[in-house]
């Protein structure tokens, strides 16, 4: 005779584990890496590759994200994970890091190596190609040396300006250029803060 088992769904298990500990939870504030740490630890026993972000009530409830950290191939899982959420009282539940306001993104400075990106500074330039958005970024200062640097710290800025799900799944590829200085070629870029805006339109989103 064989004994066969059946493999526990893991974001059944990690909701199970949550609500009995949400009481303990609550107390994050008082010292968030090892509240966010332990969480973590549960979570990324779904896939290691999942993030987690808790924000101080505002209007009663504590925010609690869940993020693919970027990654396309776990946005599924993490619809799936807050389809299956419970109701806690006190408790509020969101799918992916979600956009900033207009103001909250402006007052963004973000250092990358010597470099400040201030979005308020940079600009972006768009290209539709068949039914895709593909968006360029302008950026002061960038180099072939500093590419690299400046590119990913500029996908961090655009996550907050356009929330994790619209700036993975709304625009198909960006590129990153120095910042022209021939007042024509300027005059045809738009502010990267309008971007959340451009988006919207371009996808008929009221």
């Amino acid at each position: 005779m064989f004994n066969f088992f059946k493999r526990s769904d893991p974001v059944k298990a990690f909701w199970s584990w949550f609500a009995e500990n949400e009481g303990n939870l609550r107390q994050f504030e008082g010292n968030p890496s090892h509240y966010l740490h332990q969480m973590l630890g549960k979570i990324r026993k779904i896939s290691p590759g999942l993030a987690l972000e808790l924000e101080p009530p505002r209007t009663g409830d504590i925010i609690m994200t869940i993020s693919a950290n970027g990654n396309r191939d776990l946005f599924d899982m993490v619809k799936k994970i807050i389809a299956k959420a419970p109701v806690i009282k006190g408790w509020e539940f969101l799918a992916f890091r979600q956009r900033m306001s207009k103001e909250q993104a402006g007052a963004i400075k973000l250092q990358s190596g010597e470099h400040e990106l201030d979005p308020q500074k940079m600009k972006f330039f768009p290209i539709a190609d068949k039914g895709d958005l593909n968006i360029i970024v302008y950026v002061n200062g960038i180099t072939e040396s500093n590419f690299n640097q400046i590119a990913y710290s500029s996908l961090t800025l655009l996550d907050n300006i356009l929330g994790e799900f619209d700036c993975v799944m709304k625009v198909k590829n960006y590129d990153f250029h120095d910042m022209p200085t021939d007042e024509r070629v300027l005059e045809g870029l738009m502010p990267l803060l309008d971007l959340p805006v451009f988006v919207d339109q371009f996808y008929g989103r009221n």
